[in-house]
């Protein structure tokens, strides 16, 4: 069993997945709506299909800002790795899966390098797909509450995030794991030898009056890209394409360029449907703390650790 489907297990050990997340999942349309409306605090974003159809008014020029949701229906958790590229030789639930060595056989390969594919067999997830091992024997950094890092901000449980114009600045409020990015666009270049951080330097550009470009390096390489344990280099760039398609609708595309890791650019998600919330939506507080994951990893993790496998 993997870390990532005892996580209502962990939620009541932990408490790191929120109730109210929680009661939105299994709540009925109409009672999550009156729910949402009843309470200010941690909102619940309506589901899928309150979206379709919906009439909008045009896009305002060169503007992101606002609350934005990736529904959950859209695919935005993405556990067995990235949305476009998911690690599964079926649609998840239709194969069995876990215990390769690669990712051999996926429906949408990645083309790794020599370098690229030896550190991918160094990285054990414990989400479904087609490398999941045990939870006891997986190494995800995530699992020890370091940083997610970027893009997997973006490329794992994508959920909710805010979006803050300034004169010089966007910036990029994220929900899971309470993380934060500045996206400076004030014309500055990007570092040439960048000291590395968890979530890279940042400079954004608008292309026309509907999509806004970020281009992302300096990326500390202990970070994974997805839950499947794709790796990256220090080289590692990203671009994000934010297209306001309308008032209410964005779309998000994230590429990957890593040439030392993967022998073509890839992209994450592509046209990524984003959708505005109310002014007044609050945003949970979904946070990793390390006291609870170290419970977690007392009470469950050895517990779904097969016998056989159990280390000595």
């Amino acid at each position: 069993m993997s870390k990532y489907s005892v996580a209502l297990v962990f939620a009541v050990l932990a408490g790191l997945v929120l109730a109210p997340a929680g009661r939105a999942q299994t709540a009925s349309p109409s009672a999550a709506g009156d729910q949402a409306k009843a309470d200010k605090w941690n909102s619940i974003p309506p589901i899928k299909p309150s979206y379709a159809g919906k009439k909008s008014a045009p896009a305002p020029r060169r503007d992101i800002s606002g609350i934005w949701d990736a529904a959950e229906q859209d695919g935005g958790r993405q556990p067995s790795g990235a949305l476009e590229h998911p690690a599964l030789t079926a649609p998840r639930g239709q194969g069995v899966e876990g215990g390769r060595p690669d990712e051999t056989g996926i429906m949408r390969p990645l083309h790794y390098t020599p370098m690229g594919l030896e550190a991918l067999k160094a990285n054990k997830p414990s989400g479904p797909s087609v490398r999941q091992v045990p939870a006891a024997l997986a190494n995800d950094p995530v699992d020890q509450c370091d940083p997610i890092g970027f893009p997997r901000m973006e490329l794992f449980e994508l959920r909710t995030i805010e979006l803050v114009q300034t004169a010089n600045q966007v910036v990029y409020l994220n929900q899971f794991y309470g993380n934060w990015r500045v996206i400076w666009t004030d014309g500055r270049e990007l570092p040439k030898d960048p000291d590395l951080r968890w979530n890279g330097y940042s400079v954004g550009k608008w292309e026309d009056d509907y999509t806004f470009v970020i281009e992302t390096v300096g990326m500390n390489p202990r970070s994974w890209l997805d839950h499947a344990g794709r790796p990256h280099s220090e080289d590692l760039r990203v671009e994000e394409r934010f297209h306001r398609v309308d008032h209410d609708n964005m779309e998000l595309t994230v590429t990957v360029y890593d040439p030392k890791m993967y022998s073509e650019p890839w992209q994450g998600l592509k046209n990524f449907p984003l959708h505005l919330q109310p002014p007044d939506f609050d945003i949970s507080e979904l946070i990793c703390s390390p006291v609870d994951m170290a419970e977690y990893n007392k009470q469950v993790g050895d517990a779904v650790l097969a016998p056989s496998d159990k280390k000595k």
